[in-house]
């Protein structure tokens, strides 16, 4: 019987170890995750709503990681949401920063993609008109 009560206490306890472990963690996501042009090279136009979740009260900021442009910063520690009007002709990404910290808490990027490679061109030089 007390092989079996060590046991259950065993097993509660790394319950909880995993519980307290999965609450730290940060939560990031951006909807759609692909935006979708016609032609490669197009400027892609996308409605991006990014979600996130961080794990501790403090100052947080939503950035562009290529050219670290701060997009939106705030305080606090619940879910918030940030709806971006996305333009662009090639993949970008985005990371979540701890206000003062230089490396990113998470990272999602935006991928653009095409219909078709290249812009459809005639097969022959001439024309009639």
């Amino acid at each position: 019987m007390t092989l079996f009560i060590r046991s259950l206490w065993g097993t509660l306890l790394l319950l909880t170890m995993n519980a307290q472990a999965t609450e730290t963690q940060v939560h990031f996501t951006a909807t759609p995750e692909r935006c979708i042009a016609l032609h490669k090279g197009q400027i892609c136009y996308q409605d991006v709503e990014f979600s996130w979740k961080t794990p501790e009260r403090g100052r947080y900021c939503l950035m562009q990681a290529q050219d670290r442009q701060q997009l939106l910063c705030w305080d606090g520690r619940n879910r918030q949401r940030y709806l971006l009007a996305f333009e662009g002709d090639k993949t970008t990404r985005y990371s979540l920063i701890r206000e003062g910290e230089n490396s990113p808490l998470a990272e999602v990027k935006v991928e653009v993609t095409w219909v078709y490679k290249a812009p459809r061109q005639s097969r022959s030089g001439w024309r009639l008109f």
